[in-house]
Parts: C-alpha cells; structure tokens; sequence
C-alpha cells in the first residue's frame, strides 16, 4: 500500500492511503470473486492453447460479463462449439441445430454474449447461424393450402382470421423445428411458443383440423402437450416416445431444473416417457433428432 502526505487547514498534516498495489489474484479474494476469475483465466488459456494466433483481447473484454456467470463444465462446451463454428463457417444451421454433444439451446442462448465475439475474432465474421424473431411463425406445408408466402410470422388476433383450411395442424414447441420440417400434405406448421401453444385452441382453423403436437422430450414438453391437448383434445403426440428418446439418446442433456408435479391429459406410453425422461432427468430437444428421422415419422403420421 502506498501512503502520501496531506494538508488540511483544520486538521493539520496527515498520512494516507492513496494506492493499493496487488495482484489480480487478491484482488479478485477482496471482491469475492475468486471463483469466477479462476474460470476466466481457465478460459483465456484454453483461448489461447485454441487459437494461439487469434487476439482475444477487444472480445474478452466485449463478453466479460457473460464470462463471468460461467462455470467449469461451461468452458469444454464452449470449446466445442467455438471448434464447430470455425470448422462449419457460414453452416446456414439455426442456433438450435448446432451437433455439439452436452450443448443444448437454453445453454447456446445463455452464452451468445461469450459465443459471438469469440467466433468473431478467431474467424473475423459472425457465427453463420440463423435465428428468429418474435411471434407466431407459421409454415405451409403444402402450397396447395395457400397463395401466398409458404413462411410467415403473425400475432394470434391475425391467426385467427387467416383463410385457411388445412386438415391437419402441426404444433412445434420450438421456432428452429418449424423451419425445417418436410412438405406434408394438408398440413400448416406452427410454431406454438413454448407455454403460449394452449391459445392457439382460439384459432378455428386449428379447433377444425387434426392436430399433432411435436415438442421437446423433457419434463417441460410434456407439460405443454397436456395443456395443449386440454382445450384440443384431438391433439396427438409426435416424436415424443421411448423409441425417439432411445435413437438419440446420445444427444440428451441434463434436464436443469425439472417439473415435478403431476401432468394431465397424457397417454399411458407419454406417461411411460416421462418416467423415463424422469429416472436421470434427462432433456432431448427437438433440434437435436436427425432430420431424416423426423422426416420418416412425420410421413408416417
């Protein structure tokens, strides 16, 4: 510590402190920061072994926040996404499709802050990942249904009064899912916005056609296609069985923060997923299944 004279008319002569000389280390210790400047330096160095060329210095301090909520099972991932996005640059994936083992979207979404700045400077351009406003996406399925844009996003109110007639309606939990599904005849696509899906019952079209629900497999999902099928009762559960948890098992993560309460209106093989799902407490999002086989079960529908 470092101690310098003052004067002062009232009180004379006096010594000090002007300046604290420590190191980062004991710095971070003052601040209670110890963890979280672990992880950083962590961080910076697996950067660097990386990507010993690249400057990190302008993103490290543009993500310095989003490094900081990080823990230590965050920086192998974020390794391996940073790895996927330089090696698949301009990959034309969503977000939410991006094949890296241990990652799922709420992670991705949690890290964009860290992900983007850090792609920037190891490749100099943007991840090449596509993303989506807000709203109600909807997609038609088959252009037979429909003049216009085969893509589009409305509010509710605007869902209502769409001229539309399909004989079936597909409920996609997720926005990314919606954007790559297969032409299907007699089909429109919605993208059901998570805990948002059940509103879609005030939607005559929807109340008139057959209706499959498509979300992620996690206690989540299941809750949402309870609510779902309450108030439309037709509903039926696609991609939501043992046989598509056990194909991409390999993909599932950590359900973080499971529901545990009961859920209503399931079937006994969507109950019996959801044990399953329940024993490791385990989340399997939509993105992650192959498209090929989403293609062969909706077909099969």
């Amino acid at each position: 510590m470092a101690w310098e004279p003052r004067s002062w008319a009232s009180m004379g002569r006096q010594l000090l402190p002007v300046r604290v000389t420590a190191s980062p280390d004991a710095v971070a210790d003052i601040a209670g920061h110890r963890q979280q400047w672990r992880i950083a330096l962590d961080a910076v160095d697996l950067l660097r072994r990386g990507w010993p060329d690249t400057d990190f210095t302008g993103a490290l301090v543009r993500a310095a926040k989003p490094l900081a909520k990080c823990t230590p099972d965050d920086l192998p991932r974020l390794s391996g996404v940073l790895g996927w996005l330089v090696s698949h640059p301009g990959s034309g994936l969503w977000e939410r499709e991006i094949p890296v083992q241990g990652v799922d979207t709420k992670w991705f979404e949690r890290h964009r802050g860290l992900i983007e700045p850090l792609t920037e400077a190891i490749t100099g351009s943007e991840t090449g990942l596509l993303r989506h406003g807000v709203g109600f996406r909807v997609r038609i399925l088959d252009p037979s249904l429909w003049s216009g844009a085969g893509e589009f996003t409305v509010t509710l109110p605007e869902l209502v009064t769409l001229e539309l007639r399909p004989s079936r309606v597909l409920i996609s939990e997720n926005l990314t899912t919606v954007s790559t599904l297969p032409e299907l005849p007699g089909t429109v696509a919605v993208h059901g916005m998570g805990f948002a899906a059940p509103s879609l019952a005030e939607v005559g079209w929807i109340r008139d056609a057959s209706v499959l629900y498509w979300g992620d497999l996690d206690t989540f999902g299941f809750q949402i296609l309870g609510q779902v099928r309450a108030v439309l009762p037709q509903t039926t559960s696609v991609l939501m069985d043992s046989a598509t948890l056990n194909a991409a098992r390999r993909f599932a993560v950590p359900e973080p923060r499971p529901y545990r309460g009961e859920i209503g209106h399931l079937s006994v093989s969507e109950l019996e997923t959801l044990a399953l799902l329940r024993a490791d407490d385990l989340r399997l999002e939509q993105e992650r299944l192959p498209r090929d086989l989403v293609r062969a079960a909706l077909i099969g529908c």
